[in-house]
């Protein structure tokens, strides 16, 4: 298996659907077209997306907010289930951290992947907050 890093915006915006919904992050099946909007209008609005390939198959993205002078968050980093495991998550991450070298880099995570994370160089942090009420209004959540 050789997997091929890009980074582009245009991407076939069915194909991260669907692994948002493979990865289990997406529930509703009659809220596609709702999700397809707002992930491709999320992912073209970000500063960086990287989507893995595996041939001619989409097998993994991330994408990066950032004010490219100090911070960057790292959104979305998701594989197909087929794919986990071989290391693409890794060659994401590294990705990201080549782009923004010099930046000092966030990321939301399920405990489930914590320990990828912390392979990774990350730990957590116990003061980070959210708005409760922002998953009541946003349609990926409610």
């Amino acid at each position: 298996m050789k997997i091929l890093l890009k980074e582009a915006k245009d991407l076939d915006y069915e194909k991260v659907v669907d692994i948002f919904y493979e990865v289990k992050f997406l529930k509703h099946p009659e809220k596609r077209e709702a999700y397809k909007e707002v992930i491709e209008k999320a992912f073209r609005h970000s500063q960086l997306v990287v989507s893995a390939w595996d041939n001619d198959e989409l097998v993994g993205f991330v994408r990066v907010l950032t004010d490219e002078a100090l911070f960057a968050t790292i959104w979305n980093m998701m594989i197909k289930p087929s794919h986990q495991k071989r290391g693409i998550g890794k060659m994401l991450i590294q990705k990201c951290l080549e782009v923004y070298p010099n930046l000092h880099f966030f990321l939301f995570s399920g405990e489930q992947c914590v320990d990828f994370y912390k392979k990774m160089g990350f730990d957590t942090h116990h003061y980070g907050m959210y708005l409760k009420d922002g998953m009541k209004r946003c349609v990926i959540y409610n």
